[in-house]
């Protein structure tokens, strides 16, 4: 038999080179140790010879789960995602694994036809990051396992998340020590999860320092560079304009201070700015002080979680640090 010019060999390809049944080859492959040394030999010469690669697709249909576990993602420029997916994706290739990236952009409709696919190929886990919550097709308890980051838990799939609201607490009061008293909070979303908690941290700590909670210091947007634009607009707008700003990430800071800049308005030095994430703070000028997410510890629970190593329902919190930059300065108390 010629080789192939284009496309795959097929098992039933390399049956009829070594001259034994599909049947034999499939235990020489999935089972060696049910075959003779002889038929084994004279199987993986031509598996060897013709670089044949079983079809794990195929396999998966005979398995209840195969080696695979899935992430959706709903915002995938956004580098804290990008940052997780990598450490994702060391941590399975570690072990084994395969990643599968789905780009759910928020969509109900992506959500359930990704979902659907999961099942079709037997993937162990999904990942439910971030995202307004479509999940009402979710099996109580799989499979596939599914467990949700920054989303509502329900106490019955396990939640991780990191101590967003401790965060804020640590932003606030870095601020307050600046003699800052008139703080705003940019990225205000009734839907996020994350975003609801860092909100609430922001008021209770004005609370905490007896400071008036004002509507107009608090912007509403998502997270990412247009509402930094906007939020920089929108602040320069008012008559009695905040001298720092809470960014709920570092996507919105970056975005304000990048329209400050093109307005020859300056930070710190004009207003203060701080965000949440801590990706890649040290690429950004001037280096935004913000709240570090701990990603390597994140991946390795929802890994952990997603391909049944550990068992838990309700939420695990992974602990955050403050990092300081250059985005924040003292001000004197009127």
């Amino acid at each position: 038999m010629k080789k192939k010019d284009k496309g795959y060999f097929s098992i039933r390809d390399i049956s009829k080179i070594a001259g034994v049944s599909t049947a034999t080859v499939s235990r020489v492959i999935n089972t060696p140790e049910m075959t003779s040394e002889a038929t084994r030999k004279k199987v993986m010469k031509v598996i060897e010879e013709y670089n044949y690669v079983p079809n794990q697709m195929a396999k998966n249909l005979f398995a209840m789960t195969s080696n695979s576990i899935a992430i959706f993602i709903y915002d995938m420029e956004n580098p804290f995602f990008i940052a997780l997916i990598k450490e994702l994706n060391n941590i399975a290739f570690k072990n084994k694994y395969n990643l599968l990236i789905c780009d759910t952009e928020n969509n109900a409709t992506k959500e359930r036809e990704y979902y659907r696919y999961c099942q079709s190929i037997r993937t162990k886990g999904i990942i439910m990051t971030e995202g307004i919550r479509y999940d009402d097709f979710l099996l109580d308890d799989g499979p596939p396992i599914t467990v949700f980051l920054d989303r509502t838990g329900d106490n019955i799939h396990p939640s991780v998340t990191s101590d967003n609201y401790k965060g804020v607490k640590l932003l606030m009061d870095y601020l307050y020590a600046l003699n800052h008293r008139k703080i705003g909070f940019a990225g205000s979303m009734d839907q996020f999860q994350s975003a609801i908690i860092r909100k609430k941290s922001y008021i209770d700590a004005l609370k905490y320092y007896d400071l008036e909670v004002k509507d107009e210091y608090i912007f509403s947007g998502g997270f990412n560079y247009k509402t930094g634009v906007r939020a920089f607009d929108y602040y320069s707008s008012l008559d009695d304009k905040p001298t720092a700003i809470v960014c709920a990430n570092d996507q919105i800071a970056k975005g304000l201070i990048m329209k400050a800049n093109k307005s020859n308005i300056s930070v710190p030095n004009d207003f203060s700015v701080v965000g949440f994430d801590g990706v890649d703070p040290a690429y950004f000028y001037p280096k935004i002080t913000t709240v570090k997410q701990n990603i390597k510890k994140i991946a390795k629970k929802l890994f952990d979680a997603a391909t049944g190593k550990t068992h838990f329902t309700g939420e695990e919190i992974v602990d955050i640090s403050l990092l300081i930059g250059e985005s924040c300065r003292r001000i004197d108390l009127v």
